[in-house]
């Protein structure tokens, strides 16, 4: 672990990337036209077994945490204790507020406005992705799983190993959301989740060099 990145800035643009990280999250459920695939997943199963997302995340973090400390270690630091334990929980924090308003889970809002949300939602957790990431103060569990899986298979690319949980990951939540539970086909997991997983790095690339660089206090060559 290099002790040298942890300074104010980097802690704090790490802390605020989970916040509006979470924040974004929160509003593409709100779109009703799918979430990311890790969240998704999580939301779908908690629900079937009625816990809370914060509860059933952080259970399935720490477990991904553990093969982190025998394949991963080299992953490891605060951006990883920050993203595994409050992710969940600021998520849940969010809908609750927006409970009852247009940004509130409803399949009944205007096709127009649900594709706003999702572009507003997504726009949103790529700045917070961003700034989590330009901090480079470790990796998120999930995030990890793939990174450990291409470095310890042999001929297995990262690009490879990403598309492989994040498959396992819309499988899962389809059948607990959708085959055993109550959400609509495409709610959970729906074009937002393909968004999500293939059409963000254009804009955390633009966060990287503008917004993030500039608090993390890094050049824009090393925020890339």
């Amino acid at each position: 672990m290099n002790l040298n990145k942890y300074n104010f800035r980097s802690i704090f643009s790490s802390a605020l990337g989970i916040i509006i990280l979470s924040l974004g999250i929160s509003i593409n459920k709100g779109s009703v036209l799918g979430m990311d695939t890790y969240t998704g997943m999580n939301t779908t199963v908690a629900d079937y077994f009625n816990m809370s997302l914060g509860n059933f995340q952080l259970i399935l973090n720490v477990i991904l945490l553990l093969s982190m400390f025998v394949f991963g270690r080299y992953l490891l630091g605060l951006g990883t204790v920050l993203n595994m334990v409050f992710v969940g929980y600021l998520v849940d924090f969010f809908l609750k507020m927006f409970d009852g308003t247009i940004l509130s889970f409803d399949v009944e809002k205007s096709l127009w406005i649900r594709f706003l949300l999702l572009v507003i939602g997504t726009i949103i957790l790529c700045l917070g992705a961003s700034l989590y990431m330009t901090a480079d103060l470790g990796v998120a569990p999930y995030d990890a799983l793939a990174i450990m899986m291409s470095d310890h298979i042999e001929k297995l690319s990262f690009s490879v190993a990403r598309i492989i949980t994040d498959v396992v990951c819309v499988i899962v939540g389809l059948i607990f959301g959708t085959v055993l539970g109550s959400y609509p086909f495409g709610t959970i997991i729906g074009i937002g989740t393909v968004l999500t997983a293939f059409g963000t790095g254009p804009f955390i690339g633009f966060f990287n060099k503008t917004i993030s660089a500039w608090i993390v206090g890094k050049s824009n060559k090393e925020a890339e």
